[in-house]
């Protein structure tokens, strides 16, 4: 562990609490100067580190940073290897270079902001700076996991932020989350086949969630079908983050199709409501039956027919969460 990473778990472990470069300094074996420049570092990647002249420095209880450390305190989940960029094009791109390379399961690539989030069917996921949790998982799942991953990551995102102490979600088949109404998170799951096996090399699931409302609102493309998570909660950044990888590998690991299934149902707000089933030439009206045993979408169209989508999309005629 590096000296900065070293004074960042003593400000994180101690926030709301003014420590004194002196302290700082003997408590890690380090020079007066050596922790000046660590603050410094810190500050300049966006950690809100207050200096108080003659006293010291302190992050503030209500500092929104997310960091290694600050995602630690909460993390229950042993084995992973959190990394955090400042600014990506996209984590998923990160996390495919890094799977490629060889960067082992349980890898966490995290940004600060996005400048090209990518969502499912080609979409932006709009991902600004200071409001957000965006992360993409590294893995490398055997094939009961592999078709369940989007799955238990819509799962682990809605459970998790109940647990951080945000607002009761839930979600939209396939994998999107929602509270109040209004859509929360994204995700987005891609994988890269073994040829030799035919099974998968390894998969990475991206994940972008709405954590607190940025500053003049959402973007006027989507203020009216977005929504955040936690205002209000203090450090709700890094408890989302820690909130969601504990329920995601919690799942993951011990999997069991039945309970994950019974999980899935129960979160779902579609059962019973008029859908539109979009296609690639059409658009059919359907009521949502049921979801199945596999996490698929059973469906009744208008002719009385009845069909079971493996996946796809459906939107809402009248949205009532």
């Amino acid at each position: 562990m590096t000296t900065k990473e070293k004074v960042l778990k003593v400000l994180e472990e101690n926030r709301g609490r003014c420590i004194s470069g002196a302290e700082l300094a003997a408590d890690l074996g380090v020079s007066r100067t050596a922790v000046w420049k660590s603050i410094s570092s810190l500050i300049d990647d966006g950690v809100e580190i207050k200096s108080l002249a003659g006293s010291g420095y302190i992050l503030p209880k209500d500092a929104n940073a997310l960091t290694v450390q600050g995602i630690a305190k909460y993390l229950k989940s042993d084995g992973l290897d959190i990394k955090i960029f400042k600014e990506v094009d996209s984590t998923n791109n990160v996390a495919k270079s890094l799977a490629a390379g060889g960067a082992k399961e349980g890898t966490v690539v995290f940004a600060l902001s996005q400048n090209g989030g990518k969502g499912r069917l080609g979409r932006k996921f709009y991902s600004p700076s200071d409001v957000g949790v965006y992360m993409t998982l590294i893995l490398r799942p055997g094939a009961q996991q592999t078709p369940y991953l989007t799955v238990l990551a819509a799962i682990a995102v809605a459970d998790g932020i109940e647990k951080a102490g945000g607002k009761r979600t839930a979600i939209k088949w396939v994998n999107d989350v929602y509270a109040d109404g209004k859509k929360c998170c994204g995700i987005l799951t891609e994988a890269v086949a073994d040829l030799e096996t035919g099974g998968v090399e390894y998969a990475v699931v991206g994940i972008g969630i709405n954590v607190t409302e940025p500053k003049g609102g959402f973007a006027p493309e989507i203020k009216d079908v977005a929504t955040s998570v936690c205002d209000g909660v203090e450090d709700a950044r890094n408890k989302v983050a820690a909130c969601v990888l504990d329920e995601f590998f919690k799942r993951y690991r011990s999997f069991d199709k039945e309970s994950v299934a019974a999980a899935y149902r129960a979160k779902s707000f579609l059962i019973g409501k008029q859908v539109t089933v979009v296609k690639a030439d059409s658009m059919l009206p359907a009521t949502v039956l049921d979801i199945d045993g596999d996490c698929h979408l059973v469906v009744r169209y208008e002719d009385g027919t009845q069909q079971t989508l493996l996946a796809g999309e459906v939107t809402l005629r009248t949205l009532r969460v």
